[in-house]
């Protein structure tokens, strides 16, 4: 049943919710006996210099392609050289070397090795299926579920395509035994309607197709959704869930309608065990999740939205800015978080529709959820909250221990083409914005990390943004010419824009194939030789026929050019 809460007492419900969260999450800090309670103190020493922070992430980023201890120890001299003076007395020892073939330096290869293995490790699950698989299981063995992924590199072949394909089936068919071969966990096996999917499948869409570019939305479709199909269909056999990522916003809009077709479809349309992502820290977020309750509505059948904030800001921002385009995300932190409220909202109200799984590592976030659901009459059956694997443990144990169902998003896969995610979830640990730091690393107090986001931005400072600084620049005197911006390249990831180049497309194929004439002094001359001009996409396409000019239109082009020439030179 609902109940009417004044916004007064709702403040006060979600601080409640808050409060005994953080009371239970503190309980569970790891103790200075275990390791993980060292590797945070670790990187919060060396973080805490932003300069030394940018060096040692641009060193861990090509780590994995170093081949030998003496390039590692060349590598780790020529990023953090320099800074000695910045490092903690352990790690400046460290860099004493002078030579990278050196004992010091072999050993000091060898120590960075083993931290950023060390470092993976905290946020992947394994490198391969059979770790994940282990993985796995010790979260059951914790009353958590989990959503998988792999981890990988850009598509760029069809090979690697159908290897991703390969590898996800894999996935599934080895996971849906061996989990269903594991006891029961009541708190996150059963729903309001009765038992959810064990298995939990992440898919990125981008990894089925080197065609992944929204300029070309019906081969991108096409491509994708041949290697897609068999994914659904051998998991709706097996009774797993597929829950469909979204990527950077140019991705999002063609990768929504490529999911909304598919599951439009006959084998798919009464498929409720799917889901898919919206990004609260997008400007339009909330008209993305108007569209989503819409369409969900018209198939008749419900889905998961994974609710987060957005782990491409840096991206989105830089991008924008570089391109001189709206920046399409919100440019200060309160702003999207104020959002996730009003989604998180929104979601427990039409839950019949939109199943609710909320996706924060910030209490302040999760107890706004949380309080709508008390609000809407639900129980925690009916929603889910979701981490991520690595990151903010004591919070995972203080939900689980409160009776939610918490599920944990756990990619696997190789260093090498895991290390863009590596370093994502490192900027987000170590983030002067991040809630986790604020409130185990700083001891931030209850009323700061409880705050209501809308009252936070009224006293925020602006959120700093990146310049675009231009190859060339003139002092103001030297201009002359009314200022001006560049107009941007066209973003194909709207829809509109993708419209509108059809429609060019299609105008401008009905003059195919018409003939261009010379044009002397004003008048249209043919020739007996002409120019076949083909579309390069399709060499049998011919775009037009263009008249190829003799020795003696040569002379006529420039007798019309000499009586011309009087009135040219007279023109102001």
């Amino acid at each position: 049943m609902v109940t009417r809460l004044t916004p007064d007492r709702f403040e006060r419900r979600i601080r409640q919710i808050g409060r005994d969260l953080l009371v239970r999450a503190r309980a569970a800090e790891p103790s200075v006996f275990r390791m993980d309670w060292w590797d945070q103190r670790l990187m919060d020493l060396v973080t805490a210099d932003p300069r030394v922070k940018v060096q040692l992430f641009r060193f861990i980023d090509v780590l994995p392609a170093l081949s030998s201890p003496a390039k590692v120890a060349s590598h780790l001299k020529q990023y953090m050289g320099g800074m000695e003076d910045r490092l903690p007395a352990i790690l400046r020892l460290g860099l004493a070397y002078r030579r990278p073939t050196s004992v010091l330096a072999h050993a000091s290869a060898t120590a960075a090795g083993i931290h950023a293995g060390r470092m993976a490790r905290r946020f992947v699950c394994g490198a391969n299926a059979q770790d994940a698989l282990r993985s796995i299981m010790r979260l059951r063995g914790q009353r958590m579920c989990f959503t998988v992924d792999i981890l990988g590199e850009a598509t760029t072949s069809r090979s690697r395509a159908d290897d991703y394909q390969r590898r996800y089936l894999e996935l599934i068919e080895a996971l849906v035994p061996a989990v269903h071969a594991l006891p029961p966990v009541e708190q996150v096996d059963a729903g309001p309607d009765g038992p959810l999917p064990r298995v939990n499948v992440s898919v990125k869409l981008s990894a089925l197709s080197p065609h992944f570019d929204p300029i070309d939305p019906v081969r991108l479709k096409r491509d994708v959704g041949q290697r897609l199909r068999p994914i659904l269909l051998r998991a709706r056999q097996l009774g797993a869930f597929i829950n469909f990522d979204i990527e950077q916003y140019a991705y999002r809009d063609v990768t929504i309608e490529l999911i909304q077709e598919v599951l439009t479809e006959p084998e798919f349309r009464d498929w409720p065990e799917v889901g898919t992502v919206v990004q609260a820290y997008l400007k339009d977020a909330e008209e993305h999740f108007d569209a989503l309750l819409s369409w969900v509505r018209g198939r008749g059948t419900p889905i998961t939205v994974r609710l987060v904030k957005g782990a491409y800001w840096d991206h989105e921002t830089v991008n924008a800015i570089r391109d001189r385009k709206p920046i399409p995300v919100f440019t200060e932190k309160w702003q999207s978080d104020a959002c996730f409220e009003r989604l998180a909202a929104r979601l427990m109200r039409n839950h019949r529709w939109l199943r609710p799984a909320l996706a924060s590592h910030n209490v302040r976030s999760l107890a706004a959820g949380i309080a709508a659901a008390q609000r809407e009459g639900l129980s925690p059956a009916h929603y889910e909250v979701q981490m991520l694997y690595g990151m903010g443990d004591p919070l995972k144990e203080a939900l689980v221990d409160a009776g939610y169902r918490l599920r944990v998003y756990a990619p696997y896969g190789e260093l090498l083409p895991g290390m863009a995610y590596l370093i994502r979830r490192l900027l987000e640990n170590t983030s002067n914005e991040s809630f986790l730091k604020h409130s185990f690393s700083e001891g931030w107090g209850e009323e700061e990390l409880l705050a209501d986001p809308q009252k936070v931005g009224r006293s925020a400072p602006p959120t700093p943004l990146p310049r675009c600084v231009s190859r060339t620049c003139f002092d103001d005197e030297e201009i002359e010419m009314p200022p001006f911006e560049n107009v941007p390249d066209t973003g194909f990831g709207s829809p509109a824009n993708q419209r509108a180049m059809r429609a060019a497309l299609t105008e401008a194929r009905r003059a195919f194939g018409k003939k261009y004439p010379l044009i002397i002094g004003g008048q249209r001359v043919d020739s007996d030789a002409w120019y076949a001009s083909v579309n390069p996409a399709n060499p049998a396409e011919i775009v037009g026929r263009v008249a190829q000019a003799d020795g003696q239109h040569a002379d006529r082009a420039v007798q019309a050019a000499l009586r011309a020439f009087p009135d040219w030179a007279a023109t102001p």
